[in-house]
C-alpha cells in the first residue's frame, strides 16, 4: 500500500510540476522535434571537447547568472530576440553550415528556436535533450564566468 500512495504521489508531482502546455503549443513542439534533432548531455560535451559545434542558450539572461555550460564556443541569445540579433549574435562569428546545439532551462524553448533556425537556414541545429536542468543533473561542467 505503502509503494502505491508513493507512486500515486510521484506521479501527481510529475503531472503538475511545469508549465501546463496548450494542445496547439503541444503541436508546435511536435513539429519542431520532428524538424531537429536531440542530443544528449553526454553526445554534446563529447562534441564540444571535440570542438565540433557552437552553442546557443537561449535562456533569460537572469538564468545565464546562475550558470552556462562551460565552453569557448557560446552564444547568449534570448529565445525571445532570436529572429532580430541572430545575425550580429551568431552569423558576424560563424556560418550558417556550422554545427549548433540550442539549450534551455529543461527544453521547449530549444526545441522551438532549434526549428526556427533551420527555418533561417542554419543546416546543422540540434537541442540538448533535458536542457540545463539535465546538464547540472549529469554534474558536467558549468561555469559563471562565462
Amino acid at each position: 500500500m505503502k509503494k502505491i500512495l508513493i507512486l500515486l504521489l510521484s506521479l501527481g508531482a510529475f503531472l503538475y510540476a511545469g508549465p501546463k502546455l496548450t494542445y496547439e503549443t503541444q503541436t508546435l513542439l511536435k513539429n519542431a522535434k520532428l524538424q531537429v534533432p536531440s542530443f544528449s548531455a553526454e553526445k554534446t560535451l563529447s562534441l564540444l571537447k571535440e570542438g565540433n559545434i557552437i552553442l546557443i542558450d537561449v535562456r533569460e539572461a537572469a538564468e545565464w547568472d546562475k550558470g552556462v555550460i562551460k565552453t569557448d564556443k557560446l552564444v547568449k541569445l534570448q529565445r525571445g530576440w532570436l529572429e532580430i540579433q541572430y545575425p550580429k549574435l551568431i552569423l558576424e562569428k560563424y556560418s550558417q553550415q556550422d554545427t549548433f546545439v540550442v539549450y534551455c532551462g529543461i527544453e521547449p524553448r530549444s526545441i522551438l528556436a532549434a526549428s526556427r533556425l533551420k527555418e533561417l537556414g542554419f543546416r546543422n541545429v540540434a537541442y540538448l535533450k533535458g536542457g540545463m536542468k539535465n546538464w547540472t543533473k549529469s554534474k558536467l561542467p558549468i561555469t559563471k564566468n562565462n
